[in-house]
């Protein structure tokens, strides 16, 4: 209706709607084949089953219909002075044998998943599940059954920790938390898996710092929660664990200028939303930063790159364009497949493609007027675990990127040689 013209010329029908999804967005149509028994005279048949539209759309709706007649504005674009936001993933390295039951684990996984048998599907969540949390909690983990026999046991991971014992999350924790902390921040944590005792570990392990947190669970309601954390804040809580879905949307949390991700689910939504909770109008911090701790070569590394690739195309949405997020706007798998499919097939991670999405995502303030913060010394008592791996090596840190600025005009325009041209578009 915008576009007539410009529709009847890609030939386009106003009454056939259908044929626009078709060739534009993202069609999936289900067929049965019968094939024809050896040495017969009978031809395979072939019958559509049904057809359902899926969410995505061509990155050439952009270039044809939107670039040209379409506006993009965010918050910077509206005379807020924003400050600098930044997302840093955070990757660490598991114990020893800790890492090799969990790849113990994944062989499992493959040899399920590619047996042909008919329980494949039905204990994929399930072990994708246990993929996820065992790096972050390698004892009590419930074994997996058969669905269709109770009594078979597939997999029973190994019970290698135990809640007092300390890893590489809990210290890396402990050390950013107690570096934000001697600046005057407020630090939140988000814990998406609740089955497991994250949330009282984390409690347990403050409380011994002589640090003052709380958990806000679900037992309080939704209209109570910006005032519950008010009144933690006044009663003098520095630190608020909860999980993401209960504050992502509705909730101003100005206070907090430091968010951890300890771990994260397999939801886009929920993980923009969360993350920018701090991220208001009326926030007059100078800097607000985002932590996403995860594994190196477990599932949660994988999570994270598909994550970083959903981003980017949500970030076209908003004007942003890259040719990482263009070419991710078409794939509409959910997560959980997608991560399922590679670990099956044995597609290993792209670090180093994955760094480049990053940097293209990057953007920060003009020099000039950059806020710098400098760090302070902090002394901070870290209980010694004996079984973890003595190392001099710096611990990897991926780049995640950057964020939101105020766009301010430039004595002379300045042009990044990897962002795509409006110009430069097909016609």
């Amino acid at each position: 209706r915008l576009l007539p013209q410009r529709m009847e010329l890609d030939g386009q029908n106003y009454h056939a709607s259908g044929n626009f999804s078709k060739e534009y967005g993202v069609v999936e149509s289900t067929y049965q084949i019968i094939e024809a028994e050896y040495n017969t005279n009978r031809r395979t048949s072939k019958r559509k089953l049904r057809e359902r539209q899926l969410p995505g759309v061509s990155p050439l709706v952009y270039s044809r219909f939107l670039l040209d007649n379409a506006l993009f504005l965010s918050l910077a674009d509206m005379g807020k002075h924003l400050p600098e936001y930044e997302e840093i993933p955070i990757q660490l390295e598991m114990r020893a044998d800790v890492f090799a039951e969990y790849k113990r684990l994944e062989e499992e996984f493959r040899k399920v998943m590619s047996s042909g048998r008919n329980i494949a599907q039905k204990v994929m969540s399930a072990f994708m599940g246990l993929l996820t949390v065992y790096p972050d909690q390698p004892y009590d983990q419930p074994p997996i059954l058969n669905p269709l026999n109770k009594k078979e046991i597939l997999v029973t991971p190994a019970s290698l920790s135990n809640i007092g014992e300390l890893h590489q999350k809990e210290l890396k924790l402990l050390e950013l938390v107690a570096r934000k902390m001697s600046r005057g921040e407020n630090v939140l944590i988000y814990t998406s898996w609740v089955r497991i005792d994250t949330q009282k570990k984390l409690l347990e392990l403050f409380a011994r710092q002589g640090w003052r947190a709380a958990v806000l669970s679900v037992t309080v309601s939704p209209q109570k929660r910006e005032e519950w954390v008010e009144k933690q804040l006044r009663s003098g809580v520095r630190i608020v664990i909860t999980n993401p879905p209960l504050v992502e949307t509705g909730l101003d949390l100005n206070a907090f200028t430091t968010i951890v991700f300890y771990n994260i689910a397999y939801n886009l939504f929920t993980l923009r939303q969360a993350s920018r909770r701090s991220l208001r109008i009326n926030q007059t911090a100078p800097r607000i930063e985002v932590y996403f701790f995860f594994y190196k070569d477990t599932m949660q590394a994988r999570a994270m790159r598909l994550m970083a690739s959903k981003l980017m195309a949500a970030g076209v949405l908003e004007g942003n364009i890259t040719d990482e997020g263009l070419a991710a706007m078409s794939d509409c798998r959910d997560l959980t497949s997608q991560l399922a499919r590679e670990l099956t097939l044995g597609i290993q991670d792209e670090v180093e493609d994955l760094s480049a999405v990053f940097k293209k995502m990057a953007v920060t303030r003009p020099p000039e007027e950059k806020v710098i913060l400098l760090p302070e010394p902090v002394s901070v008592h870290v209980p010694e675990s004996p079984s973890l791996p003595q190392t001099t090596q710096p611990e990897p840190v991926i780049l995640f990127a950057a964020a939101f600025q105020r766009r301010r005009k430039a004595a002379e325009p300045q042009f990044c040689e990897n962002q795509l041209s409006f110009f430069d578009q097909p016609a």
